[in-house]
């Protein structure tokens, strides 16, 4: 009987941490997509930075939902190169667990600077 019980709380513990892992790499690739659109976005042609800012914090809500509440999102230009940065903590599936940090980063060429030069 209790070797039932230890095999079953060590399942539910390995269930537990897998299923985070889950939610952390899912969150990365959010992340990760957000500050790609973010960037590629303010690059383009006629855009400014802040569409891109806003189009990173949208797809990281889409993505996250409630859970993209505990991301900022950081935009630069620094001459003919924007670059965009989403960071934050990944949901938590169970409060007790530790976060997990994500910083994603992304950078574009600027077409207006680029092509008018």
């Amino acid at each position: 009987m209790v070797e039932f019980l230890a095999v079953s709380l060590g399942c539910v513990a390995a269930l537990l941490a897998v299923g985070q892992m889950a939610v952390w790499v899912w969150s990365r690739n959010v992340a990760v997509t957000a500050a790609h659109e973010g960037a590629r976005v303010a690059a383009e042609a006629g855009r400014t930075l802040d569409e891109g800012s806003t189009r990173a914090k949208v797809l990281l809500r889409d993505g996250l939902g409630r859970g993209a509440d505990g991301f900022t999102v950081q935009i630069n230009q620094q001459g003919e190169v924007v670059g965009v940065q989403a960071s934050g903590d990944a949901p938590a599936i169970v409060p007790f667990l530790p976060k997990f940090p994500i910083t994603a980063r992304a950078t574009a060429f600027d077409e207006d600077e680029v092509f008018n030069p």
